[in-house]
């Protein structure tokens, strides 16, 4: 790679010399223009460039001549390209996130709508907005609330973040993000709103989505034949279902965000506190049966670390630990009247 750009290079001096050494005098236009890019970017060996100088290059990396000289780019030709580059490159951001921008003028209701905010509501680069069908493409309860927003920032210049649900002109349903602010005078006077409008349709979707999947999930703990108990890393309740409530005889707003080892102290020591920290420890499923005398039952505990905190799963074991006693009570009794 390095061979073929020294080459490239050698060839280029090659023609500079051949441009130096015959000067297209009898070439008006493009010809001098030319003879003058070649000689300012490879110049003669030794020849200086003249202060203030330097090529332009497009964003394309294209050639366009040099700053300030004749026959080269103009400052204003610049300024003019980088506006316009400029602009297309916000173009595509807008376009891409769906977002426009819109203002009002207060004195005479003059409304102007970008044209990616005109997209958004699906409606035509002629169509002309005001206060009525502006607000029309709205819900009627959004309605009310984008009201009082526009009437307190042109009021009282107090800047607004909504979400409203709206019908578009070809009737399909949208959710956007309107933000406004106003904008004020010499003398402080609200002249203007201005603010912007971003399609958040398929954003809103995923986030609802993930709401229906909690509630899912939630009805199906609270419905669980087992306790079901969630503490964060420092073992303060998370959430608690009806049956962990029963079993350990309190109310889980009662308990919520405190400490388990404070609400119930016997855990703060001995084979619980040894279980869960193995649990923790070795990342695994630990399952355990101990006796807790504050509740005066065998209470069943599947224990598995989780990015939260600590999970469980809890039982009313006293019934079958009872009756495996009586069993073995029993058998213990018949081998000692065969013997």
């Amino acid at each position: 790679m390095a061979c073929q750009l020294h080459c490239i290079c050698a060839l280029e001096r090659n023609r500079v010399d051949q441009a130096n050494a015959f000067p297209m005098k009898q070439q008006s236009g493009l010809g001098d223009s030319v003879a003058a890019a070649f000689r300012r970017v490879f110049p003669k060996r030794g020849a200086r460039t003249p202060a203030g100088d330097s090529p332009f290059w497009t964003s394309g990396v294209t050639y366009r001549g040099y700053l300030g000289v004749s026959g080269g780019v103009s400052s204003a030709w610049v300024t003019e390209h980088q506006l316009r580059e400029t602009q297309a490159l916000l173009r595509m951001a807008a376009a891409a996130g769906r977002l426009g921008a819109w203002s009002v003028e207060l004195s005479g209701n003059h409304w102007v709508w970008s044209d990616e905010v005109k997209a958004i509501h699906e409606v035509g680069d002629d169509f002309e907005p005001n206060t009525e069908n502006a607000l029309a493409f709205y819900e009627p309860h959004y309605q009310e609330l984008a009201v009082s927003a526009f009437e307190q920032c042109g009021k009282h210049g107090t800047p607004f973040d909504l979400e409203l649900q709206m019908r578009t002109a070809r009737g399909r349903s949208v959710w956007i993000r309107c933000i406004g602010d106003a904008e004020v005078d010499a003398e402080g006077n609200i002249t203007h709103l201005r603010g912007a409008i971003q399609d958040i349709t398929k954003a809103r979707e995923a986030s609802d989505e993930v709401k229906r999947m909690a509630e899912r999930f939630t009805r199906t703990l609270e419905s669980l034949s087992d306790g079901f108990v969630l503490l964060d890393h420092d073992w303060c309740f998370l959430y608690m279902n009806p049956e962990a409530e029963r079993i350990l005889r309190r109310k889980r707003d009662d308990v919520l965000g405190k400490c388990m080892l404070t609400q119930f102290p016997e855990t703060a020591s001995g084979k619980f506190l040894e279980k869960c920290q193995d649990a923790i420890r070795d990342g695994h499923t630990v399952e355990f049966t101990k006796f807790y005398p504050p509740l005066g039952m065998w209470v069943y505990f599947k224990v598995w670390p989780t990015e939260q905190g600590l999970t469980f799963c809890i039982r009313d074991d006293t019934e079958r630990i009872t009756a495996r006693r009586e069993v073995l009570n029993l058998k213990a009794r018949l081998e000692a009247q065969k013997a």
